[in-house]
């Protein structure tokens, strides 16, 4: 398959190849969100009118399809983590997954950055602290989709709650709650 094969078949391509017929030409050396932006203004589409907000929704689909199409799905992939760990800037590369799942869970990188590097080829920044990673994702709005990316092993790994407290699933985090919940409810029964 060829280069221009290969990025004709990534779901951006794929998602913005629908509105060629508006008179949409998708760019591949500007960034997805870019794109998203000059495909409002050729549509037209203002405000919150539906076309927009299906537009946006599916933009979010595949922005988290291309992130899985780079890096996969496959949480048991070691070679998938190494790749992963080298694109981020993780030096010296570890050898098994655990190790690898460590150092990613330790990296604070934009998300939106992580997938256009495979594209532009710019070394993705890592920050040295949520904090930093936060104010750089609000200033620059480049905010990955969370809703749906609980799919991938290693996406999970590098979802961070920029905006609001994050109460979802990673990391034993239900069970953690479940547990509290039961102590506090064991105090209650043997304080009556």
């Amino acid at each position: 398959m060829s280069d221009t094969e290969s990025v004709a078949s990534e779901p951006l391509s794929v998602f913005f190849a629908q509105f060629t017929s508006l008179g949409f030409t998708y760019r591949t050396t500007s960034s997805a969100h870019a794109n998203l932006s000059r495909l409002y203004k050729t549509s037209g589409w203002k405000g919150n009118i539906p076309e927009r907000q299906e537009a946006r929704t599916e933009f979010k689909d595949a922005l988290v399809q291309q992130f899985n199409y780079i890096y996969g799905t496959n949480g048991n992939d070691l070679t998938a983590w190494q790749n992963l760990c080298s694109v981020i800037g993780i030096e010296p590369v570890p050898q098994d997954i655990v190790a690898c799942q460590q150092v990613v869970r330790g990296a604070h990188v934009n998300l939106v950055d992580l997938v256009e590097t495979a594209r532009t080829g710019n070394r993705v920044q890592q920050f040295s602290s949520l904090d930093e990673l936060a104010t750089y994702t609000v200033k620059t709005k480049k905010f990955f989709p969370k809703e749906n990316a609980y799919q991938g092993g290693l996406l999970q790994e590098l979802l961070r709650e920029i905006v609001k407290t994050y109460r979802g699933k990673r990391r034993n985090g239900r069970g953690k709650r479940k547990r509290r919940k039961g102590r506090r409810r064991a105090v209650v029964l043997t304080s009556k």
